[in-house]
């Protein structure tokens, strides 16, 4: 009997958006789902395993990543709704892969979950981090910090850590506990980040963390975008009786119209 489309309909309609505690979602448990489907899905109908349809779940990265608009990087870093809704997809529109309607929710997300189961920093990457300070002055420290991944048997090494672009020279990286540390499955680093700027230049640039995994030489990268204004003085009063604009303000109009303008990384 043809496996009936009702029940994945129905679970496609709220599994994007329903509340789900993301910590349920196992990449562990994916990873042998995704590698050993009939074996590990006890799911009667199921034959074969993803790679069959998917090749490896670098193939699956690649994949994901281009057709979201992001390179075509095998360490992409993907979502997990993204990896979620490529693969929902999949099942509900490839007839190869009707027999894996039988999969219930929670494995289909812990096989997301493998998917989109790379290096990934907190913040997430591609996010902006704002920064207010006086000149010669010192804005609140920010922490981000860089989790490997769960289900793999590589060690993550951080070759580097660094602000690069406008205005790098204005902030200030705590980064002692995460460059140069080499991090083991599931672990994390954290670095602090402040703006303690020195010269009224905008400052807009990258905060980029360099990385290899395993034995592979091949480096990539998690960015984070860094945006510092100066924070406003009051002006000094004008002898001739008429006010003045202060430094401090047209550097933080400068550095608003920069953001604006700064066209973002895909």
């Amino acid at each position: 009997m043809r496996p009936t489309l009702a029940p994945l309909a129905f679970a496609l309609s709220s599994l994007a958006f329903a509340a789900h505690a993301q910590t349920a979602d196992n990449p562990v448990t994916g990873k042998a789902l995704f590698e050993n489907t009939p074996g590990t899905s006890g799911k009667a109908g199921i034959t074969m395993s993803c790679p069959a349809c998917h090749g490896s779940v670098q193939d699956r990265r690649i994949a994901i990543s281009s057709a979201t608009g992001g390179a075509a990087d095998s360490n992409a870093d993907i979502s997990f709704d993204a990896a979620m809704t490529r693969f929902t997809q999949a099942l509900t529109n490839q007839p190869d892969m009707r027999p894996f309607q039988a999969l219930d929710l929670q494995q289909v997300r812990n096989i997301a979950a493998y998917m989109a189961d790379t290096p990934k920093t907190t913040p997430t990457s591609e996010t902006q981090l704002n920064f207010s300070a006086a000149l010669t002055g010192n804005s609140a420290a920010q922490t981000v910090t860089l989790r490997h991944s769960t289900a793999v048997n590589e060690n993550l090494q951080v070759t580097s850590v660094a602000a690069v672009g406008t205005g790098a020279a204005n902030f200030v990286l705590g980064k002692a506990g995460c460059e140069g540390v080499t991090l083991t499955p599931a672990n994390s680093c954290s670095i602090t980040v402040t703006y303690a700027p020195s010269t009224s230049v905008v400052s807009t640039p990258d905060l980029v963390f360099t990385m290899k995994q395993g034995a592979s030489t091949t480096t990539f990268e998690r960015v984070l975008f860094l945006n510092g204004s100066i924070a406003s003085t009051t002006p000094p009063a004008d002898e001739s009786g008429g006010g003045a604009l202060g430094l401090g303000w047209l550097a933080a109009l400068g550095g608003a119209v920069a953001a604006l303008a700064r066209r973002r990384r895909a």
